[in-house]
């Protein structure tokens, strides 16, 4: 099987700035782990787009290369590194795309492929666009009752009887927490809704609410769901947002976890084009512990999968590429905790 694996930014589809620098080392190291595990399958060949200045880390992967069960299309330009994702496309039985949602490149690249004739895994393209757009996620969440924190379109419209302190201003459209801030003071807070003015709408106000910050994922495959580990989020507010990877499995109350697979089935038969490796960010809220609130929607691999594929002895990868096989279910490792960071590095936990 002829299995492209792309990711945006290491493909060198954009010139990146200096904030961005950040996601370019989370999606390297998503892309490296799961080239390697897809290599670990028997009769698998990988193909992959790097830009020039990057360079594999992977003694395996170098030798996959050598040994040509890995072909990479290098690219100098964004010209050519969008020559090289329609040639692998054509060439591919089937497609696994890494990308960030903002300025709808998930959503773009997705399409590309399908236009290419190709298989694409994952959610379908209705799906991507709608979870990609956060505005229009919570509007639909909130319309079914689902939990989901409090927001508003950033409009000059808004009434500040309806703002409450302190609170954060993200993208409407956002990726790995890129420019989410955080006010404490009205004065911050409406410099900062001046500046944004002219792209207002843009961006979404929402009040800071304090609590532990989860995740999970969901692995659905032929109308089959299989919830991963619940794991916390480690993030520093120090200098603004900065996710610095995660921890996982981490202790939740027995009714906690029911109440989060809970509002993940009634998420994921609301969204029936949901597919493949989809990742749920969830909050739980300081002053009702118990009681989950959806945060956001990835429906693309996460960084989480670096810590997750050590966390088990199943190829997770091999799963999520053939869509049809029946799997048993994941045995996770008993007793392990893994420390997975940003840079796809990862190391297990002391057990208490």
């Amino acid at each position: 099987m002829n299995i492209f694996v792309t990711e945006y930014l290491c493909s060198g589809a954009c010139e990146l700035t200096e904030a961005e620098s950040g996601l370019l080392e989370e999606g390297f190291a998503m892309l490296e782990a799961v080239i390697t595990d897809l290599l670990a399958l028997p009769h698998s060949r990988v193909m992959t787009g790097l830009q020039q200045t990057l360079s594999l880390t992977s003694p395996t992967l170098e030798e996959a290369n050598r040994g040509e069960r890995l072909q990479i299309f290098r690219a100098n330009t964004p010209g050519e590194a969008g020559e090289n994702f329609k040639a692998a496309c054509r060439m591919a039985d089937c497609v696994l795309i890494i990308a960030p949602e903002f300025e709808d490149l998930l959503f773009r690249r997705t399409q590309q492929a399908v236009d290419c004739g190709t298989t694409v895994i994952g959610s379908d393209l209705h799906t991507i666009r709608l979870t990609a757009d956060k505005w229009q996620l919570y509007q639909l969440m909130q319309a079914h009752s689902i939990p989901v924190i409090p927001t508003q379109l950033l409009s000059e419209k808004l009434p500040r009887s309806m703002v409450s302190l302190p609170c954060l201003i993200k993208h409407r459209c956002g990726a790995g927490g890129l420019g989410l801030e955080t006010f404490e003071t009205e004065d911050d807070l409406q410099k900062r809704w001046n500046q944004l003015r002219s792209a207002e709408e843009q961006f979404l106000l929402q009040p800071f609410l304090t609590g532990r910050a989860l995740s999970t994922v969901a692995l659905i495959r032929a109308g089959h769901r299989e919830f991963f580990p619940v794991g916390e989020q480690q993030i520093s507010w120090e200098l603004g947002f900065e996710y610095q990877g995660g921890i996982i499995p981490v202790e939740v109350d027995v009714s906690a976890l029911q109440n989060i697979h809970d509002l993940l089935n009634r998420v994921c038969d609301l969204l029936p084009g949901l597919a493949g490796y989809v990742g749920f960010d969830i909050l739980m809220p300081d002053d009702a512990p118990n009681e989950p609130v959806l945060v956001e929607i990835n429906t693309r691999l996460t960084t989480s999968y670096t810590g997750y594929r050590r966390l088990t002895h199943d190829n997770l990868a091999a799963r999520i590429i053939d869509t049809n096989a029946e799997f048993p279910h994941i045995e996770w490792n008993q007793g392990e905790t893994v420390r997975f960071r940003t840079d796809g590095s990862s190391s297990l936990l002391p057990q208490s």
